[in-house]
């Protein structure tokens, strides 16, 4: 049967892998589940099973990935925490943080986190990524099939009108200004007609 977890206040929800986030409407961050890779951003790695906050305002959009997590500011800036390994977290190294570190300091509008990439939004409708891309989920128009199999520094995809921006495990859809869908990554998965194939540049579907 459901479970209430907190009787009020909450504005958004994030289900990663096997952790969780919420956003509660004075604007503070909230974590429970498994933070083996610090993806809870506490400052520690022990798994937690009541909800813990994270941070106390300020915080405006969260998203949960596989084991990492992105969270927006009120001053449009991208914060990231958790596992680092495909680069996900966009912070210019593979290391993985158990605290929050600033990513983007300004002019960010919107978040998505992947299995293990993520895409954020600016303020000027440009698209960005970072992360795992072996099957050319972030649209940069390569496969990188070379450990450690990603970027790990935000990489523009689309200069201007994107509105959306959704991730799944091995593939990225977004909309533009005018209505139209787009996705990258495995083939099957983006609704395009075909079952095999991947792309690694914005197709519309």
């Amino acid at each position: 049967h459901p479970q209430q977890i907190v009787a009020g206040s909450v504005i958004a929800v994030a289900a990663g892998l096997s952790h969780s986030l919420f956003l509660e409407d004075d604007g503070s961050l909230w974590g429970m589940g498994n933070n083996g890779y610090g993806q809870l951003g506490d400052g520690s790695y022990n798994n937690i099973n009541q909800p813990e906050q994270i941070i106390a305002s300020d915080v405006t959009a969260i998203a949960a990935g596989g084991n990492h997590s992105l969270f927006l500011k009120s001053d449009g800036s991208l914060w990231a925490m958790g596992w680092n390994g495909n680069g996900q977290l966009g912070n210019g190294n593979f290391n993985s943080t158990n605290r929050p570190q600033e990513i983007v300091s300004s002019n960010v509008t919107a978040i998505a986190a992947g299995y293990q990439h993520s895409l954020f939004i600016k303020n000027d409708g440009s698209l960005w990524s970072m992360g795992c891309n072996r099957n050319g989920q972030l649209g940069d128009g390569n496969y990188t099939t070379n450990f450690p199999y990603g970027s790990n520094l935000p990489v523009q995809i689309v200069a201007s009108n994107v509105t959306s921006v959704a991730a799944g495990y091995v593939h990225t859809l977004f909309l533009k200004n005018e209505g139209s869908l787009w996705g990258m990554g495995y083939g099957s998965l983006l609704g395009d007609g075909t079952t095999t194939n991947e792309t690694n540049l914005p197709e519309q579907v």
